[in-house]
């Protein structure tokens, strides 16, 4: 029997370059598709929530798992993808901490994070350091130096870590806080911020904050039992007072703090 014109016309519209079929109409691979439609979802969940327009970037970051930023009337969340399918209480805590940086929020959402671990993508120290520019050299400091001194005559030279000078943006008014270091566990990697990068800081005091970073090598950050971080637990604290210059860096600190707030600042 021969075939009918509809079934012509449907073998020829199939006899097409696979070229041609994906110029003409492109489709995103399944996967992607879905994350479009949850992201949605989870934009309109977020929106009740805040009584906001809400724009939500998802990535699979392995370090930070919530950004976010104001934008007039629109509130503009960058979330790691094991939020999309958050539960109620969760997408609430986090309006909460968007809004007002609500503390008992705060640790509700490192308590889901904590759980949701396994969805983080896994990268060993050396993978993550690749990724970031280390100048542990500065124009009066050199990080390098203090690190493996401290290293050797602390730790035994125990200490597997990398260390670098930080970002800072530069700023048009005094700071109210300064976060002089840092160490990232999962990269193992201690920054310090550049401010102290200047010929007035003295090298005790760099030392001492290097110090500081380094003891988070080794007394890692702990859950207590309210289910809240503890990064400065009190073995940490007693070991720190071991420094050699710890209370001349005290000292110091106190007295010249100002100095610290105010570097960096943009010209009026």
């Amino acid at each position: 029997m021969a075939p009918s014109k509809k079934q012509k016309n449907v073998v020829k519209k199939r006899s097409y370059t696979a070229g041609r079929v994906v110029r003409q109409s492109p489709v995103d691979p399944e996967p992607n598709r879905l994350v479009k439609v949850w992201r949605r979802v989870l934009e309109r969940r977020l929106r009740t929530r805040l009584r906001a327009k809400v724009a939500v970037e998802i990535h699979d970051n392995t370090h930070t798992m919530l950004t976010f930023q104001r934008q007039r009337a629109l509130w503009r969340l960058r979330l790691h993808h094991m939020f999309l399918a958050a539960p109620d209480e969760v997408l609430q805590a986090l309006a909460s901490f968007v809004r007002k940086g609500d503390p008992d929020a705060s640790a509700l959402l490192d308590k889901y994070i904590e759980r949701n671990r396994v969805f983080i993508r896994r990268l060993s120290p050396a993978q993550m350091r690749r990724r970031i520019r280390l100048e542990p050299v500065g124009q009066h400091h050199d990080l390098l130096r203090i690190y493996e001194r401290l290293n050797e005559r602390y730790f035994q030279s125990r200490i597997d870590a990398a260390i670098t000078f930080g970002p800072a943006p530069r700023v048009k008014q005094p700071r109210k806080s300064i976060k002089m270091g840092s160490y990232s566990a999962d990269s193992k990697v201690i920054r310090i911020h550049p401010a102290l990068d200047q010929p007035v800081v003295p090298r005790y005091f760099v030392e001492w904050i290097v110090f500081h970073e380094m003891l988070h090598h080794v007394y890692r950050a702990r859950r207590g039992e309210d289910g809240r971080r503890c990064i400065h637990p009190p073995a940490l604290m007693a070991h720190e007072k071991r420094f050699h210059d710890y209370s001349r860096a005290l000292a110091w600190e106190k007295e010249n703090l100002d100095l610290l707030l105010c570097a960096g600042m943009s010209p009026a």
